[in-house]
């Protein structure tokens, strides 16, 4: 989950937009906020199938019939509703009880249901049976009719007027996750470095510092190519009790559009959270279109390693902190699965620790190219840009080697598929070491120092220093 879609999704927003066909659903939310009665009517002729999210959607689903049709037929097969005999410009009335979370724990590494105080954080695969494709041309619109004092925050394109809950859902996959907040908050909306933000603060989060932790983060992101590579951002901040440091646990999502959700720790003063790198790390997932789950290494790598990149450029943090915190990470992934080449620890991620070699290795190899491309020239940062306008959101998922394949294509070399081929097999990680020192860079003993010629101060301060 822009202001500078690329050339396929472009066209497709605007058909959107201007949608010949346009399906109405009106969702009406229960004060328990636990409860959704939809209603949803088509435009034509009816889908031949609806389809959720979420592989538990029929658990929640109560009950779902055509109006007015005693001949139509519904057959529910778990995340797919199979639709016959239906009439042309049907109805159909669903209605969900949803199952929220309210444990302590935070279940899986992605969007789910669960209650937040006063309000429920959804993942709309929960409860949003949409038509299971869909053509260019054909949009579905939503309107929420909510409780008194309860808004709504959702990662879609408004269109509605002022204080009326009224999206376009787009042209993302049915398969997209995303989330939906309910809950008595005011969205928080600002523009800054070339993107709209709505914040959601759920469960009296602190409004005013967590605001400006948002905007620098989204301003250190920026010092990459001069703005945010999306041009809106749902941002869900919601307070957890459990977990480790500041910010214990935080994703992205692409379902309806860009999103970032944080789980904060709201003990921690504001200052840690401007020193933690989760919102930055999460937020640079959106300068890649959505990587296929295989290729761990390329779309956690580039977080991982512009993590503290970032963070430095943006003046969050020092420079010799930046290269600190990068070779830390380095170091201590360089420790875990020795023996393991990077492509063979990816095919154990699960096993524990191991996410963190392919992460970190994965950030080694992007390191790698960046020193590569600016010795030449260019940089990661200008290759990204280039990425951004021809096919940044592309509603489809991307193998690892179409991406680097559109690097080198924008970079006008060969970098990305070489770094790729001479690192991801190999059995050990990363030179990192000679890396640094062609930067002319130091670490020892916990601190940083800067040696070499005017080449390694060139590639050092293109990386790292700050905008």
């Amino acid at each position: 989950m822009r202001a500078f879609a690329s050339a396929a999704l472009g066209a497709a927003m605007l058909g959107a937009a201007q949608a010949a066909t346009v399906h109405h659903y009106t969702v009406r939310v229960d004060p328990s906020l636990e409860r959704l009665a939809v209603h949803a009517c088509f435009d034509g002729g009816a889908p031949a199938a609806l389809a959720a999210e979420s592989d538990g959607a029929s658990l929640y689903l109560e009950d779902m019939r055509v109006r007015d049709a005693p001949e139509a037929k519904i057959a529910i097969r778990r995340r797919e509703a199979l639709l016959a005999n239906v009439p042309e410009n049907a109805c159909i009335d669903y209605a969900v009880a949803l199952r929220p979370s309210t444990s302590g724990a935070l279940q899986g590494s992605g969007p789910e249901t669960r209650r937040i105080g006063r309000h429920m954080l959804t993942s709309f695969g929960d409860w949003l049976w949409r038509p299971k494709t869909m053509r260019t041309d054909e949009d579905v619109e939503l309107r929420f009719v909510l409780p008194a004092a309860v808004r709504v925050s959702a990662p879609w394109r408004s269109v509605g007027p002022d204080g009326e809950a009224v999206f376009r859902i787009g042209p993302a996959p049915f398969d997209w996750p995303g989330v939906v907040a309910f809950g008595a908050f005011e969205p928080v909306q600002f523009e800054v470095a070339g993107v709209h933000v709505e914040l959601a603060l759920l469960d009296d989060a602190p409004r005013i510092w967590v605001a400006d932790w948002i905007a620098n983060a989204v301003r250190g992101i920026a010092t990459a190519y001069g703005r945010f590579p999306v041009g809106r951002l749902q941002v869900v901040v919601a307070p957890v009790a459990r977990g480790r440091g500041p910010v214990p646990w935080a994703y992205v999502s692409r379902g309806g559009g860009s999103a970032v959700h944080l789980f904060i720790n709201p003990a921690y003063p504001p200052r840690e959270f401007e020193l933690d790198w989760s919102a930055t790390h999460e937020m640079s997932h959106l300068f890649l279109p959505y990587v296929d789950s295989r290729d761990a290494w390329l779309y956690e790598g580039l977080p991982t390693y512009y993590q503290n990149v970032l963070m430095a450029r943006g003046g969050a943090i020092t420079v010799d902190d930046g290269w600190l915190r990068l070779y830390g990470g380095l170091r201590r992934a360089e420790e875990l699965g020795r023996g393991l080449a990077l492509s063979q620890a990816a095919q154990q991620i699960l096993r524990p620790g191991m996410y963190r070699r392919v992460y970190w290795g994965g950030a080694a190899m992007l390191l790698e190219a960046d020193l590569r491309l600016r010795a030449q020239g260019g940089s990661l940062d200008a290759a990204l840009e280039a990425l951004g306008r021809c096919c940044l959101d592309e509603p489809r998922r991307w193998r690892a080697e179409e991406i680097l394949a559109r690097l080198d294509a924008a970079a006008g070399s060969s970098v990305f598929t070489d770094v790729y081929r001479e690192m991801y097999d190999r059995p050990v990680f990363p030179d990192f070491d000679a890396m640094f020192a062609r930067a002319g860079v130091d670490v020892f003993g916990g601190e940083v120092k800067y040696s070499g010629d005017e080449s390694a101060r060139k590639l050092r301060e293109g990386i790292m220093s700050p905008r």
